[in-house]
């Protein structure tokens, strides 16, 4: 078998856990000094984010502007069972084990590019609510997995859906390790490039109409055939 262990053939891979949260995931006594904090302190929004006898979310949350950035040069998304363009590394599956063992999400996915796949693993949070076929909400706070079982088993659920989605990022691996600012650098570039090559095209094809103008307003106003002389062109 042939190896190749040089520096451009290896994966670089990166995990997203917060320091300060890691050690909530295994140690049940600080987990419970946690717990015990929230509640004493009335920290009602921590309670958001609080699960009975889980640890909380110990990976990085994804701003808005960096969900744009992994969605511009990602933008393939799948859920994390069907992902099969390249091996997820043992690093990302033992975050994904640990987050699908402690419930952490509604939803794992891979992000990732056809052309240069570099993939992310994101995962993300919502509540669901079911609503009937007036539109009116049923059951509101639900996880993906309870409005499924409502609209299966619930006559009246005409459907569901969810809030808006909260991000995190489990890991990341490709060829070659790119900094945070780096990664909006190439962003912001491949969105320029694409916006401009979407944009010459409107305006090519909208100076096209405005060169057949004159014959559009031909066959749509005249009835005769003849020439319309006094149009106000």
């Amino acid at each position: 078998m042939l190896h190749n262990n040089s520096n451009e053939m290896k994966t670089v891979v990166e995990t997203f856990i917060i320091e300060e949260t890691a050690e909530l995931i295994y140690d049940n006594e600080k987990l419970d000094q946690w717990n015990a904090h929230v509640e004493s302190l009335g920290l009602t929004g921590q309670k958001q984010i609080q699960k009975p006898e889980k640890s909380p979310i110990p990976f990085m949350h994804l701003k808005t502007s960096m969900v744009s950035v992994f969605e511009t040069l990602c933008p393939r998304k799948v859920a994390i069972e069907a992902y099969n363009i390249t091996p997820i590394p043992v690093e990302i599956l033992d975050l994904v084990a640990l987050s699908k063992r402690e419930g952490y999400f509604s939803e794992i996915e891979i992000w990732y590019d056809e052309k240069s796949p570099d993939p992310v693993c994101v995962g993300h949070t919502a509540k669901y609510h079911t609503y009937s076929k007036s539109w009116t909400t049923l059951k509101s706070g639900l996880t993906k997995a309870e409005a499924e079982q409502e609209k299966e088993t619930n006559p009246e659920v005409y459907g569901f859906s969810s809030s808006a989605k909260v991000y995190y990022l489990l890991g990341k691996w490709a060829d070659v390790k790119h900094s945070f600012e780096e990664l909006m650098q190439m962003a912001a570039k491949r969105f320029m490039q694409e916006e401009k090559s979407r944009l010459s095209k409107v305006m090519k094809e909208t100076q096209r109409a405005l060169d057949d103008l004159e014959v559009a307003a031909f066959e749509k106003f005249s009835s005769d055939g003849s020439p319309l002389l006094d149009f106000p062109f």
